[in-house]
């Protein structure tokens, strides 16, 4: 599994803060965005829709070092295993440039459904702005409308605990598929109940066994 990254921080592929080095087989981290809440407050975050693809692949493609990331958003978006209509999220700025992306793609833990959120990837000239975190806000809000209930991602520890994510193993038993650090590998419930525990299986194009 490779690093991820969406241009406002990085991540390594054991899901610890790594100052920019990515590659690998696939990827379950949603990076390690760090907006600030600073200069562009007037995001625009939308789900995507079929003319957002290009742009979509654009935004990832420029925000990693290499197409991984851009290839597994395209893999997963051909899998209606995986691919959950509505919970692929645009950022456009005031101008209407979409900024960012990120998505949530089915996931089970053991055999009750969840979601994965990853990858998140913002464009070079918006990082730092808030287009990350008004991403993920907006798509997390999506996620508990269309009744999902448990949300899974493996990323940046001080960041993602200002969306409600928790350590997964330590709070809820909920077990990576690979020995990734605690801190890092963390759950929230969308809809307040008790997530349930086991092991989580992402979908087949993140290329985690």
């Amino acid at each position: 599994m490779s690093s991820t990254h969406d241009t406002d921080g990085t991540h390594g592929a054991d899901g610890t803060p790594d100052a920019g080095s990515r590659g690998g087989t696939g990827s379950a981290g949603a990076g390690a965005p760090v907006d600030r809440g600073t200069g562009v407050t007037a995001w625009l975050p939308r789900p995507e829709t079929t003319a957002d693809i290009p742009a979509v692949r654009r935004i990832n493609l420029a925000a990693f070092e290499t197409a991984e990331e851009a290839d597994l958003v395209d893999a997963l978006r051909r899998d209606p295993a995986a691919w959950l209509p509505g919970l692929s999220y645009v950022v456009d700025a005031p101008d209407g440039t979409p900024a960012a992306h990120t998505l949530l793609t089915r996931c089970h833990i053991d055999q009750v459904p969840a979601v994965a959120l990853a990858p998140c990837a913002v464009l070079p000239a918006y990082q730092r702005r808030g287009a990350g975190g008004a991403a993920i806000r907006a798509l997390l809000e999506a996620a508990r409308a269309a009744g999902e209930r448990t949300a899974i991602v493996l990323g940046h520890p001080p960041y993602y605990p200002r969306f409600g994510f928790a350590p997964a193993t330590t709070r809820f038993g909920i077990l990576p598929p690979q020995p990734w650090p605690d801190e890092a590998f963390m759950a929230l419930s969308l809809d307040g109940s008790t997530p349930p525990r086991g092991t989580v299986r992402y979908a087949g194009a993140f290329g985690i066994d």
